[in-house]
């Protein structure tokens, strides 16, 4: 069963889900030191914006290091987001965070950005 709760799409009350705005943002490094100087420049800050972030409507966010491209230094990161309202309100911190790391290190970012189709979580007893 599904029903529409404000502008999300809500399945069955046991394994509630609600429809999230999803950003994919694949970051390839040059080397493996540019990748754990990125990383160790994030944790060193990210206390002083995800508060922020989180306030304006990023639900959760996670960072992956891409193991199967041997010859690559890469790391994952998805967002999700309550709505795309909710995005826009954080690309401008977003863009803020982007831009005080230029020159740090060198990395080329590929954002993807999608609709949650479906998501299935594990049952709890």
């Amino acid at each position: 069963l599904w029903s529409v709760v404000g502008s999300c799409l809500i399945q069955n009350s046991q394994r509630c889900h609600v429809i999230m705005l999803i950003n994919v943002t694949i970051q390839t490094f040059l080397s493996e030191n540019e990748l754990k100087l990125s990383v160790a420049e994030w944790d060193k800050v990210k206390h002083n914006y995800l508060s922020e972030l989180h306030n304006l409507g990023l639900h959760r966010y996670t960072t992956t290091r891409i193991w199967n491209r041997e010859e690559k230094h890469q790391l994952c990161h998805i967002f999700e987001y309550d709505n795309k309202e909710a995005m826009d309100a954080c690309l401008p911190v977003w863009q803020e965070i982007r831009k005080s790391w230029r020159g740090d290190f060198i990395s080329k970012a590929i954002d993807y950005r999608g609709v949650q189709i479906d998501c299935q979580e594990r049952q709890t007893d």
